[in-house]
């Protein structure tokens, strides 16, 4: 009889638990991991790679209607939830060159539908139209009563938008994401909390910047998506978003070291990646074996390249007049790389630099045919030669645009092009004028570059030298040039001393260097700290603790060393 009372006891306890249980053991789990394999089997056409959550009807219906538009979809990097209720969940997908809206419609322990409502181009200015796919709809469901229904199809967020012009403004993201950032932190700062809560929120570890080049575009171009159907056309009274018109930014795969005869002018964005370490460009490895290169990419681990656009210069200017009065500094800071670097590392260097110092003001990055091979640096040295009126016209450009305070890092044989532009720009009638003038290991001629300099003093408020023993970069300009000291090494004798010149040698660094030892002035978060404070400052040496002069007392400092 106790056994029959106690089987009777188990049974009832046994229903009344999966009844109290029923919801929260059939809610099925769409997160974002879910949510990025659903799109990576979407964009591959591999329905073998959807998640077992998903049933194969409702599969089918997926590949089904977004057969067409992979291209679009392409390049599933990461997904955030907008919206999730007992029956349906939101995310936002962004993928390679655009992001997407998706919604899943939840049944008891599976999705039963999931429709990808919309999509806009990832644009620098983050002002990209959504447009709806054609022939698709809005997942619904019916709400519980625990739970709020759906937004509306007439809110700004979900109601179709046609296409229209791309962006006229560039806006420099990501600084509210980690202005409260402590620079002396070894590792970046995470991402915010609230970062991922909206629509609306971009990736706080994109950074994105201005560019003038004189490199040949490359041949490798980026197709246009192809989108059939009635909501693709735009209106009679609209501009399509994509034509050879003025006021358009078009997408570029890359540039190659090859010299351009003119200019070109753009926006590039770049992923600096979660575990960043101040000072380091992280670079995914390559191996090539029997003419194959093989990596590893990883946005998480390594830099990178998210987007890259042109426009005309008369559009650039206009860009960079918006952005003037969007940032909190008015000021620009011109980044001028060095010899064997590619367009993509110098993209690269220059997001890291940003980030590294939180610089607050507008960007331009200006890059010159460099081939981007050790093998090359005649070629490279011909090709900084060719650039000084390039960077000359960067320059007045940045005042058309309404910068009155303009700041210049050059790096390595970048100081061939800076020294020599600005040195002959102020022997004439109309010189421009600059804040600072920042040499970071320059590989230039010793002798030249010390006549040059009371012409730099012209037409700049402040100049700073960083200059290394260590260098071995420089060692081999050296060699090539015919045993002729550099102007950024230290020999025996010392730096380079002159008046108007702040010289700090930073040989002490250690060997913590990015690519053949040569980038010092980046690659330490002392020295870039000493960086930062000659930016928002502009106060003369020392600038930290670390920075002493010598000689030491009681004779007089003609110079500084960076003493860790």
């Amino acid at each position: 009889m106790r056994q029959q009372w106690f089987l009777c006891f188990l049974l009832m306890f046994s229903i009344s638990f999966g009844i109290g249980t029923e919801s929260s053991f059939a809610q099925p789990a769409v997160d974002e991991k879910t949510v990025l394999q659903i799109c990576q089997a979407l964009s591959t056409k591999a329905p073998g790679l959807m998640p077992a959550i998903v049933p194969p009807e409702a599969a089918r219906r997926l590949m089904t209607n977004y057969e067409r538009f992979t291209d679009i979809l392409s390049g599933c990097l990461s997904a955030a939830e907008t919206e999730h209720t007992a029956r349906r969940a939101g995310f936002l997908v962004q993928n390679t060159r655009y992001e997407t809206r998706w919604y899943f419609v939840l049944d008891e322990s599976s999705i039963g539908d999931i429709v990808v409502e919309a999509f806009r181009p990832i644009t620098l200015a983050d002002d990209g139209e959504w447009q709806t796919f054609p022939n698709t709809r809005v997942v619904t469901a019916a709400p519980t009563a625990s739970e709020s229904t759906a937004p509306s199809s007439e809110t700004a967020d979900s109601r179709p938008i046609t296409k229209g012009h791309r962006r006229t403004a560039y806006h420099h993201m990501a600084k509210k994401s980690r202005a409260s950032a402590n620079a002396d932190r070894e590792s970046a700062p995470p991402p915010a909390a609230e970062a991922r809560t909206t629509s609306s929120a971009r990736d706080p570890y994109i950074v994105e910047f201005h560019y003038a080049t004189n490199r040949k575009v490359s041949d490798v171009q980026i197709p246009a998506p192809e989108v059939s159907g009635p909501e693709s056309s735009p209106p009679p009274d609209e501009s399509p978003a994509v034509t050879s018109g003025l006021n358009l930014w078009t997408p570029v795969s890359d540039y190659t070291g090859e010299r351009s005869a003119d200019l070109s002018f753009g926006a590039v964005s770049v992923r600096v990646p979660e575990g960043h370490l101040v000072g380091q460009v992280e670079l995914p490895w390559r191996v090539t074996i029997l003419g194959h290169v093989f990596t590893r990419n990883d946005q998480t681990r390594y830099f990178t390249l998210r987007d890259i656009e042109r426009t005309t210069e008369d559009e650039w200017i206009t860009s960079l007049s918006h952005a003037k009065g969007k940032v909190r500094e008015k000021k620009a800071l011109v980044f001028v790389h060095g010899f064997n670097t590619k367009f993509q590392d110098a993209a690269f260097r220059m997001a890291q630099i940003i980030w590294d110092l939180q610089f607050q003001g507008t960007a331009v990055l200006f890059s010159w045919p460099s081939r981007g091979e050790i093998a090359d640096y005649g070629y490279d040295k011909d090709s900084a030669l060719g650039s000084r009126a390039a960077l000359l016209r960067v320059i007045t450009d940045l005042q058309k645009a309404g910068f009155d305070e303009i700041d210049i890092i050059a790096h390595s044989m970048g100081n061939l092009v800076a020294v020599d532009a600005l040195s002959n720009s102020a022997a004439t009638q109309s010189p421009v004028a600059i804040a600072q003038l920042i040499m970071a290991a320059p590989d230039v001629d010793r002798d030249m570059f010390i006549q040059e300099v009371p012409n730099l003093a012209k037409v700049a408020k402040g100049l700073t030298l960083y200059a290394s023993a260590n260098d071995k970069a420089l060692m081999l300009s050296k060699r090539v040039a015919g045993d002729i000291p550099r102007a950024g090494d230290v020999p025996a004798s010392g730096p380079i001393v002159l008046a108007p010149l702040s010289t700090i040698d930073v040989s002490a660094v250690g060997n913590e260097m990015f690519g053949l030892n040569h980038n010092t002035f980046a690659s330490t978060k002392n020295v870039l700290n000493d960086l930062k404070i000659l930016l928002a400052t502009g106060a003369p040496p020392p600038r930290l603790s670390e920075i002493h002069g010598y000689p030491e007392p009681p004779l007089v400092a003609t110079y500084f060393r960076y003493l860790p």
